[in-house]
């Protein structure tokens, strides 16, 4: 089967949602379906993959999510960011996505103290971002972050036992009173999803023609 993202990473989408946001030579961004949070944006790599892991450590991927990460903050506030690390085709942990992306997502409280405090018994260690690869060793994994330290992604990694679906998006929607309303698949908020790309697809023109 063919995989959608593959696809929009090629420049074939079908309508304005998946149409992406910005893209780099290895990455795009698009606005995430269900996003119940204005400017929730979702990167993928162009190459097919069940997780992010490994593009940790490619320091083209880290330009390209401060860079994006600048334009959202600006535009809807302060982000987090969080990946749910499946290691396996329809992997729950991937919510139904079976190809790896990262959630840049603008939320004004730390992801990693509410990871911590709901969740303690979930072994939360303190990591570079580029280390999550060797750390996991093919297992899946919960890694969220409040930001870039002063050269790296860091941020709280959870290697899991058992498959976990929709983990932070469950973690967010309870912070802000939304808990039934997590689920992307029952509540797909696509109006704001297709608000979320005109608008930040808008500020990257406007900033690529300023530069020049």
């Amino acid at each position: 089967m063919a995989c959608k993202f593959c696809e929009i990473g090629a420049g074939r989408y079908k309508n304005e949602i998946d149409r992406p946001i910005i893209e780099s030579a290895d990455y795009f961004a698009v606005s995430s379906i269900g996003g119940f949070v204005p400017g929730w944006t979702l990167v993928f790599p162009k190459e097919h993959k069940f997780n992010m892991s490994g593009d940790y450590r490619n320091p083209s991927l880290h330009e390209f999510l401060r860079k994006v990460t600048a334009v959202v903050s600006k535009e809807y506030g302060r982000c987090v960011h969080f990946e749910h690390g499946a290691a396996k085709m329809d992997s729950q942990t991937g919510c139904g996505v079976n190809h790896g992306h990262f959630h840049i997502v603008p939320f004004s409280k730390s992801i990693e103290t509410l990871a911590t405090l709901h969740h303690a018994d979930y072994g939360w260690k303190n990591v570079l971002a580029g280390d999550i690869e060797n750390r996991c060793n093919g297992t899946e994994y919960l890694f969220c972050s409040d930001g870039f330290g002063a050269a790296e992604l860091t941020g709280l990694l959870s290697i899991l036992d058992n498959s976990e679906s929709q983990f932070f998006r469950k973690l967010i929607a309870s912070a802000i009173g939304l808990d039934s309303l997590y689920d992307y698949k029952k509540y797909r908020f696509e109006e704001l999803s297709a608000d979320t790309s005109i608008r930040l697809r808008n500020c990257f023109t406007s900033a690529d023609t300023t530069a020049a």
